[in-house]
């Protein structure tokens, strides 16, 4: 029997509501690749089988970059912009998301996605006078967690829930995925559900027993002291423990039109993080064990079961991920890219290179990395250059020997081939040519005579300026470091050794 036409197109909404997947981003504090199964770096593996399960269903991404410490890489994330443009630098006194920015959750809104949405868990947003509804302000219409960077006690602890503030004396791993439960249980149309969990960060200690499975742990702190390793791992598991939980809660039918997406928001403590990474290269460093963390992605709209992505993946990246995946068309969105591409097709060039940033720590600065090579500009101007290729892990700065011209290269078309702090706004292939790279008193310049230069340093400040007389600069009195030459708004960089 024909259906009437009017009924047939009464349902087709319906039908389209029904294709929209839910969305459960899942974020683990000061996490980075060491514990997690199924990463190469670290000796010592967290017994996590709910994230393995996704890895088995999904993708999981291999070279993925965030921010230092948690507050820029969660601005990153709900703005998809770098944190130079949003002043989240830090989690002291560049912290404060400025109510001005787009965020996610606001944008969702102004395209009539029709998602629900809420944040549950840590926001760490609202600088150091945060107030209780700075979630709901910055657009988020449900909102229930803690405010602050961490806790003292996991089982005392200050929660808000859309303005409201009560003190918790219950587990907050628990307490978060019981608020996120709650919440999507009330829902009626598609949700988006933001999971920010405060474990594994600090204070190290034994969760319920029940929850891991590193047994009988002492509780003294001075046990804790002694050895935290295995504290950690238990943290850890707890926080597998509660995905399995939601997960179990949403039932079959509605896991499976769940998209899950799970990521470190920085790398491991450095109390706890494992050869081959060393202590001072872990969280609040710009080296990888303080940057890159493990992503996975899995659910209805990925195709890809089992497989590994070696794309270089930016935090940034999520915005217009999580956009794509309502329904919404947004590839790019300020300095941010969508992965869903590559969650069904492998091969894919997604972005050339990578960069995070992060102010107010001794080793503060940026870092920009290609497929290859990697460079760190410290704030007082110092750099560093590796080959992640051969040196993974970040032993050998090939700034403190000379570097073949194969590396000047290759230094030189990473910084000019990507985003960089920069004053100068110019990033051309230059016209002209300059030689030796490196020198140390005087640069030669194939540029013609009387044309005006200006030098940057590598971290964008004005150097000098001045006009080429006889092909040449002289460049003695500068600083050793990584300079940029611009003439005629074109620039070539070189590295200035010696005094």
């Amino acid at each position: 029997m024909r259906l009437p036409v009017t009924l047939s197109i009464g349902c087709l909404p319906l039908l389209m509501a029904a294709q929209q997947p839910n969305i459960l981003l899942v974020i683990a504090d000061d996490l980075g690749l060491d514990p997690v199964p199924n990463y190469l770096p670290g000796p010592e593996k967290a017994a996590m089988p709910h994230l393995e399960a996704l890895m088995a269903q999904g993708l999981t991404f291999d070279n993925v970059w965030v921010n230092p410490l948690c507050a820029p890489t969660r601005a990153t994330i709900i703005t998809g912009k770098y944190g130079e443009q949003t002043g989240v630098l830090n989690v002291q006194d560049q912290s404060t998301l400025a109510l001005d920015e787009v965020t996610l959750f606001e944008y969702l809104e102004q395209v009539n996605s029709g998602y629900a949405t809420s944040l549950i868990g840590k926001w760490h947003l609202g600088g150091q006078t945060s107030t209780a509804t700075d979630p709901n302000d910055q657009g988020v219409p449900h909102y229930s967690g803690l405010l602050a960077g961490g806790v003292q006690n996991y089982s005392n602890w200050m929660q808000t829930t859309n303005g409201a503030q009560t003190t918790n004396t219950d587990y907050i791993t628990s307490v978060l995925t019981d608020s996120a439960v709650a919440w999507i249980g009330r829902q009626t149309q598609p949700w988006f559900c933001w999971l920010a969990h405060v474990a594994p960060h600090v204070p190290f200690h034994r969760p319920p027993l029940f929850m891991h499975n590193q047994g009988p742990l002492p509780t003294h702190p001075d046990s804790i002291s002694a050895n935290p390793l295995p504290y950690f791992m238990a943290m850890i598991e707890s926080l597998d423990f509660e995905l399995g939980r939601m997960m179990d809660s949403l039932g079959n039918d509605v896991l499976a039109n769940t998209v899950i997406i799970f990521i470190g928001d920085n790398g491991t403590d450095g109390e706890v993080i494992q050869a081959p990474y060393v202590p001072g290269h872990a969280k609040n460093s710009l080296y990888e064990g303080g940057v890159r963390v493990p992503l996975v992605i899995a659910g209805p709209s990925v195709t890809r079961a089992g497989e590994r992505e070696p794309a270089l993946v930016n935090g940034t990246d999520l915005f217009t991920t999580l956009v794509e995946l309502t329904g919404s068309v947004l590839p790019q969105f300020e300095h941010s890219k969508s992965l869903v591409p590559l969650l069904t097709q492998a091969g894919l060039q997604h972005r050339d290179c990578l960069r995070t940033e992060v102010s107010g720590q001794l080793s503060g600065g940026y870092a920009i990395r290609n497929e290859r090579y990697k460079v760190i500009v410290r704030m007082n101007g110092d750099q560093e250059f590796y080959d992640l290729d051969v040196d993974p892990y970040e032993s050998q700065d090939l700034m403190l020997g000379a570097l073949t011209s194969d590396e000047v290269l290759a230094l030189d078309e990473l910084l000019s081939g990507c985003e960089v702090r920069t004053s100068i706004g110019v990033r051309e292939a230059p016209s002209f040519m300059v030689y030796p790279v490196p020198t140390s008193d005087e640069l030669f310049v194939q540029a013609g005579d009387q044309h005006p230069y200006q030098l940057f340093s590598a971290e964008g400040a004005l150097a000098r300026t001045g006009i080429i007389h006889g092909g040449s600069i002289e460049i003695s009195g500068l600083p050793s470091g990584l300079y940029s030459l611009v003439v005629d708004q074109q620039r070539a960089v070189f590295v200035k050794i010696g005094r």
